[in-house]
């Protein structure tokens, strides 16, 4: 199969940046990199959608966009984390307003999309804590906030479906906040990279084990965390009790079969997960805003949380759809 044209785009930018050969241990390297990743992702954002209001607030020393459509009453609450491989991306940048203010107004909620600490700076668990931090925040002062306490989701795409994954099982860890569906996009769950495809590079792969293996490094503080449960939830000794997950993968991204592997796991304990995967799609694609197949995967992610949304707040049990192996 062949790559559309604005995927093979995106693909050729990835390669171009690793190409690069900066050292991600050197700080003026690393600005340069987040400098060529703003860049980038300036490229593929879209503007706000008129009816949602932005507005930036701090819960419990955290930065937090806020993302709300015009509607009466209390909301379902989606809390969002950006990717960018713990080192990249921001929250507060507005690269992802037209993403999120879509979401907002598709979904029937309140967005609040986190600013957690990046790496190497900061190293896990820094931006697991942030990230639940402003969970927990938002939920403990739900009126004041205008949230539905009891429709609480939470997603994010890349590491930031790596943290929502996280976040979902130290919210059960600790008897936090009940969550209604985590929404887990193209995420990294295995940072050990084990998996078949990581080990037999393929078409529309976006880079190799070893350079993977080598980033994510950059967020831990040694080789040994690579396995905790927070930083790949895929090895959580125990998944039971955890929210429903669903689970949007690429068709030619690498961490397709870990996500695969990770819904599998979360059935086998009984909790109901679904693992889709998109065709044509690679690492990112997702985020082309004139590309109608990312069109489609942002209508159909923003689907399946408004009807966790209404299940919540109906108090029944979210139904997901059922999806299969591949779909257009």
């Amino acid at each position: 199969m062949e790559l559309e044209a604005p995927v093979r785009a995106l693909l050729d930018g990835y390669r171009s940046m690793a190409a690069v050969g900066l050292d991600l241990n050197d700080p003026e390297d690393l600005s340069k990199i987040r400098a060529m990743a703003i860049q980038t992702d300036l490229d593929l954002s879209d503007g706000p959608v008129d009816g949602v209001e932005i507005s930036d607030v701090v819960i419990d020393d955290v930065p937090v966009r806020l993302y709300r459509p015009a509607a009466g009453g209390a909301l379902p609450l989606h809390v969002y984390f950006h990717g960018g491989g713990f080192m990249l991306g921001s929250a507060l940048s507005g690269e992802l307003d037209g993403l999120l203010s879509r979401r907002a107004l598709d979904a029937h909620c309140l967005v609040a999309s986190v600013e957690y600490r990046l790496a190497p700076e900061h190293r896990f668990p820094a931006g697991v804590n942030d990230c639940y931090a402003a969970l927990i925040g938002l939920c403990a002062d739900a009126e004041r906030n205008g949230i539905a306490p009891q429709a609480v989701t939470m997603g994010g795409a890349s590491a930031g479906g790596n943290l929502a994954a996280a976040v979902a099982l130290k919210a059960r860890d600790t008897d936090g906040p009940r969550i209604s569906l985590q929404l887990i996009e193209i995420a990294g769950l295995d940072l050990t990279d084990s998996s078949r495809a990581w080990r037999n590079p393929d078409l529309g792969h976006d880079t190799t084990r070893e350079a993977d293996v080598a980033w994510n490094d950059l967020h831990l503080s040694s080789p040994a965390e690579r396995v905790h449960p927070y930083v790949s939830p895929f090895f959580a000794p125990d998944l039971a009790g955890l929210a429903p997950a669903y689970l949007m993968n690429a068709e030619f991204d690498p961490r397709r079969d870990e996500c695969e592997a990770y819904a599998a796991r979360l059935q086998d304990a009984g909790v109901q997960a679904v693992s889709r995967t998109m065709r044509g799609h690679i690492h990112g694609s997702s985020m082309l805003p004139n590309w109608r197949p990312a069109q489609d995967w942002r209508a159909a992610a923003n689907a399946v949380l408004a009807a966790a949304h209404e299940a919540a707040l109906a108090g029944r049990p979210v139904d997901l759809p059922v999806a299969a192996t591949t779909t257009a």
